[in-house]
């Protein structure tokens, strides 16, 4: 291990120091250089810092007052805000109305049918089913469909797939629309 003395510094004193640098500022000589360079600035320039340094010289020196926000300690205080707390799936109009039935659509599946001739024969989108067999899972309950399964279905209002349930025996699989246009399942 390396263990050297440090060397003892002089010490300084920074007060004569001071007074000896502002005892050798010339105040004619910066006069002189600061009316030279004010003499080569156009004289738009000129105008422009002749308003513009007193301004701002004004809003360095004049102190502004502290925050005005006063913390009161005590009781917090309630406010009474008017929310429109109905869904979106409830704010039905007319015509999304005539689109689509709220009621649930059944499909028995035949002998040697796929879920995709069963979305097909529905009028469903393949893209819906492409978004559920991502969300599959292990058990692939969409594979392997079987002859006299149950398939239930929802749509939206705007005629999509909204839930899709696949029954088979005493169990139960669901699959839902998320907020994002993909799909989740019920575990």
């Amino acid at each position: 291990m390396n263990r050297r003395k440090k060397k003892k510094q002089p010490s300084v004193n920074y007060i004569e120091l001071m007074k000896q640098k502002w005892s050798s500022i010339d105040g004619q000589a910066m006069k002189d250089k600061v009316a030279a360079t004010w003499a080569l600035l156009p004289k738009l320039h000129q105008r422009a810092l002749m308003v513009l340094l007193p301004i701002v010289l004004l809003l360095i020196l004049i102190p502004f007052p502290e925050s005005q926000l006063e913390v009161t300690q005590g009781e917090p205080q309630r406010v009474e805000i008017d929310i429109n707390t109905t869904g979106l799936s409830e704010q039905k109009n007319a015509r999304q109305q005539q689109l689509a039935s709220s009621d649930w659509k059944e499909y028995q599946v035949k002998s040697g049918d796929t879920l995709a001739q069963v979305f097909r024969s529905n009028n469903l989108a393949m893209s819906d089913l492409n978004a559920l067999v991502k969300v599959e899972g292990s058990d692939k309950p969409l594979s392997y469909i079987k002859q006299g399964q149950l398939v239930r279905f929802k749509l939206t209002e705007e005629g999509q797939l909204d839930i899709l349930q696949l029954e088979k025996k005493d169990q139960s699989v669901m699959f839902f629309r998320l907020s994002d246009g993909g799909f989740g399942r019920s575990k």
